[in-house]
């Protein structure tokens, strides 16, 4: 009986120490599940979507630069500024959008996030004043690029000569629904060819749909690489695309429409439903501060929106050119109703 009894009780301490051993395990297993999934979390806050239509080679020095300082990795997505809003629209995992300007986006501020950045104290004036949903990265004029190698004898200063029956079918220009840079330029022509009003503006419109002769592309980036690679001899774009150009070797020429130029900031935009929040508003103080606004404007040829960092050389000063005001607010409501008559005079000419 003493050797029953003494058994039963081995078996008992065994049975409570092997269930020990096993609440350990699963307990261990717990943690470590917990912890791993905790180290996932962590590292996808530690990243962050960028959504852009700016060209590769300007987007790039920014992004290592910030990741260097901060340690937040950055997925950079190319897009054109509408396809980027309409997959914001979708719920994409998108935290900011970079690009697009100040009035192509205005009409969407219900999907983007209202951040003040501390930067913004030094900003220009026109750039201050904005909606905290947006903020302001740099001012962007609307130019005309020229490929000098094949244009020959034919002189462009502005809009108006564009109307040149040598240059039909070899003007590039992008879909103004799809390309930020483009509605600029649509509404850039709209304001200079009506003289201030933009209703006045669609006859001239619609003499330069004529000269496009069917080839309106689908990005900006045709556009300028059109015109370098002498696919086009003139194209309607954006400054700094057009540096970028001249800093790669290609001989082309900017013209500052002599009717007048829209310069209007274009923006970072934090997406409400970004669920990294705190990591989109560190890239938007990192790309509005100083340092970051001196490299643009000296390296990438932007001109920054702060009043403490002066322009690049490689673009003449505000007072060369013939600035011209538009009504922001007008041009934002009308946004959707002015590229549907483009693009219905697009399709008329084409049924000609």
């Amino acid at each position: 009986m003493f050797f029953v009894g003494e058994r039963i009780r081995y078996m008992t301490r065994f049975r409570l120490l092997v269930g020990i051993a096993l609440f350990i395990a699963v307990i261990g297993v717990c943690l470590l599940l917990f912890n791993t999934r905790q180290a996932d979390e962590l590292v996808a806050q530690e990243r962050l979507v960028v959504v852009s239509p700016h060209p590769t080679e300007f987007i790039i020095p920014l992004v290592q630069e910030f990741e260097n300082e901060t340690g937040i990795s950055v997925e950079i997505i190319s897009s054109g500024t509408s396809a980027a809003i309409s997959d914001i629209i979708s719920g994409d995992d998108i935290d900011l959008l970079w690009g697009g300007s100040i009035l192509s986006v205005g009409p969407y501020k219900e999907l983007f996030y209202a951040y003040n950045t501390l930067n913004k104290t030094v900003f220009s004036e026109e750039c201050k004043n904005v909606s905290d949903e947006f903020t302001c990265f740099s001012d962007v004029p609307s130019i005309i690029m020229v490929n000098n190698d094949i244009i020959g004898d034919i002189e462009v200063n502005g809009y108006e000569d564009l109307l040149d029956e040598r240059l039909k079918g070899k003007i590039a220009f992008a879909n103004p629904y799809k390309s930020s840079s483009s509605f600029e330029q649509l509404v850039n022509m709209l304001y200079a060819m009506g003289n201030g009003d933009p209703d006045e503006g669609w006859d001239y419109v619609k003499k330069l749909i004529g000269q496009l002769d069917g080839n309106m592309l689908d990005s900006s980036s045709e556009v300028y690489k059109g015109v370098a690679d002498g696919r086009f001899l003139v194209g309607l774009t954006f400054e700094e695309a057009a540096v970028t150009m001249l800093k790669s070797g290609k001989h082309i020429g900017i013209i500052y429409m002599k009717e007048g130029v829209v310069s209007t900031p274009d923006g970072i935009y934090i997406n409400k439903n970004s669920k990294r929040i705190e990591q989109a508003k560190r890239l938007v103080d990192f790309l509005t501060s100083k340092d970051a606004q001196m490299f643009m404007a000296k390296n990438l040829g932007r001109r920054s929106v702060r009043k403490d960092v002066e322009p690049s050389n490689m673009v003449i000063s505000y007072d060369e050119m013939k600035k011209i005001t538009v009504d922001k607010e007008k041009v934002i409501a009308n946004k959707d109703k002015w590229t549907d008559k483009f693009l219905e005079l697009y399709e008329e000419a084409a049924n000609e």
